[in-house]
């Protein structure tokens, strides 16, 4: 059945909705999409746990690219960035975009784990010497604590990257056409909000995960990697030298 696909092929499958039309995506050709009206989530527990099934002796959830070319790539800027933040609570509490206020009571916030999740992006950006050109993140205060940890900035405030936010993706398509040859560009947001344009595969980018994406200076991107917060460490151990 399709809702049992490993969640490595429905992130595949997102990366080539999220940018259709003019931009390729290194993908295993027999992905299968999910259909829009998918129950969601598919699985409680597994939302509560963000398991990704992947290849255990695998360094990154997915890559186009062996260890040292990603990280050579990473290192050489131009590249952009979509993650999601870390493991949080109390999102239940989130109110609208338009009515957030500056207290992060009244919203969802990083558990230790989720910060957890920052710092290991953050000893990986640090260990491996890639640098970041431009942060980028929603206005809700788990997005911008995990900006600040994980990209050691303070990020540029994006009020379209909102949790909720029907324009969310085309706010993603805008900044992956932005990327920097001084490093890469980071836009933490949420995708994971099952808003009417954001189908079921939007669920599968799993806390703390990066979406790696080359531009091509033509208003189109290819996916080159999946990152989960652990990969980093495992980047560093792949490459000479960290």
């Amino acid at each position: 059945m399709e809702l049992h696909l490993s969640r490595k092929a429905r992130v595949l499958a997102l990366a080539a909705l999220l940018l259709a039309p003019g931009i390729a995506v290194q993908a295993q050709p027999t992905v299968t999409v999910l259909p829009e009206d998918a129950p969601w989530p598919v699985a409680a527990e597994s939302m509560a746990s963000r398991r990704v099934v992947r290849d255990s002796a695998a360094v990154v959830a997915w890559s186009a690219l062996p260890p040292l070319e990603l990280v050579d790539a990473l290192r050489q800027g131009g590249l952009v960035l979509l993650v999601r933040h870390g493991q949080a609570v109390g999102t239940d509490r989130d109110p609208a975009p338009w009515r957030l206020v500056a207290d992060r009571r009244a919203q969802g916030n990083l558990t230790a784990v989720g910060r957890e999740q920052a710092r290991l992006i953050a000893d990986g950006l640090r260990t491996l010497g890639i640098p970041v050109a431009r942060v980028v993140a929603s206005p809700y205060y788990r997005t911008r604590d995990f900006a600040e940890i994980a990209f050691h900035a303070r990020p540029t405030i994006a009020a379209e990257l909102g949790a909720e936010n029907p324009g969310q993706l085309e706010a993603y398509r805008h900044y992956l056409a932005m990327p920097s040859p001084k490093g890469i560009v980071a836009v933490v947001g949420h995708l994971l909000a099952p808003t009417a344009l954001q189908v079921s595969q939007l669920n599968e980018l799993a806390d703390g995960h990066a979406a790696v994406y080359r531009p091509d200076g033509k208003g189109g991107a290819t996916l080159i990697a999946l990152i989960a917060p652990g990969d980093w460490a495992r980047l560093v151990k792949a490459v000479p030298g960290g």
